[in-house]
């Protein structure tokens, strides 16, 4: 087991916090993302 996982093992980043993440590209329209993400967030909220 140790070799395998030398040989194996991949090194993962995890984002853990917040609790709606979002993945806006580069070529998104910022304004109108900003909108739907806000909507998103408190869609169920009353």
């Amino acid at each position: 087991m140790k070799a395998e996982a030398k040989s194996n093992l991949k090194p993962v980043y995890l984002e853990l916090g917040g609790k709606s993440p979002l993945i806006i590209f580069y070529d998104a329209d910022v304004d109108l993302a900003a909108q739907l993400a806000h909507k998103g967030a408190f869609y169920n909220k009353t």
